[in-house]
C-alpha cells in the first residue's frame, strides 16, 4: 500500500521515539514494577537495621536483669544487717539469761524484760503496732481479734491474751481474745 520508501522509514523511526518516549516514563513513575523491584531490595536493610536493635536491646534487657538480681541481694543484705544490727544487743544477752534462769529458777521475770527494748525498737522502726495490750479488756472485733470460740459477738467484752500486730491498715496477726482470763487473774482494767 504505501510505495513511498520515505514513509516507511518514518513510520519505523516514529515507531522507535515512541518506544523510547514510554520507556523513559515507566522508568521515571515510582508506581512501575522496576521501581517496587527497588524498594522489595531494601527492605532486607531495614531488616537488619531492626534486627539490630532488636539484638541492642535484648543485650540491654540483660543487663538491666543482671542489675537488678545484684541491687535485690544487696537490699537483702543491707536488711539483714540492719535487722541484726538492732536485734544484737537482744540476741547477745538471751542465752546468759537463758542459762540464769535454768540455775536460779526463782530470778523475778522482770529483771529480763529489759531484755526485750531492741525488738520493740525494731517493731517500731518497721512501724508495726500491736493490737492492745496483754489482758487488757476490748469490745470483740472479729476483724482484730481471734476468739477462743466461736459464739463471740460483736462488741461482746472480751480480754487479750495474746497480742496481735498491724502495720499501718494491713492486720499481720490479730490479737487472740478470750471472755475470761487464765486462772481467774484480773484483768488491768
Amino acid at each position: 500500500m504505501v510505495d513511498d520508501p520515505d514513509l516507511f522509514w518514518f513510520g519505523c523511526m516514529l515507531t522507535l521515539v515512541c518506544l523510547c518516549f514510554t520507556l523513559s516514563l515507566i522508568s521515571k513513575n515510582p508506581k512501575t514494577s522496576a521501581s517496587s523491584h527497588a524498594t522489595t531490595i531494601a527492605p532486607p536493610v531495614a531488616d537488619a537495621t531492626v534486627d539490630a536493635q532488636i539484638a541492642a536491646l535484648q543485650q540491654q534487657c540483660s543487663r538491666l536483669r543482671g542489675e537488678l538480681q545484684q541491687q535485690k541481694a544487696q537490699l537483702h543484705e543491707d536488711f539483714q544487717s540492719h535487722s541484726f544490727a538492732q536485734l544484737q544487743p537482744l540476741l547477745t544477752n538471751y542465752p546468759s539469761a537463758c542459762k540464769m534462769a535454768q540455775v536460779k529458777p526463782d530470778l523475778p521475770a522482770r529483771n529480763l524484760v529489759a531484755l526485750f527494748n531492741p525488738l520493740e525498737n525494731l517493731l517500731e522502726t518497721w512501724h508495726i503496732a500491736p493490737i492492745g495490750s496483754v489482758w487488757e479488756q476490748v469490745p470483740f472485733n472479729a476483724q482484730n481479734h481471734q476468739p477462743d470460740t466461736d459464739d463471740l459477738v460483736t462488741g461482746e467484752p472480751v480480754y487479750i491474751r495474746f497480742v496481735g500486730y498491724c502495720q499501718g491498715d494491713r492486720i499481720l496477726c490479730p490479737a487472740k481474745v478470750s471472755r475470761t482470763l487464765p486462772g481467774g487473774m484480773k484483768g488491768a482494767e
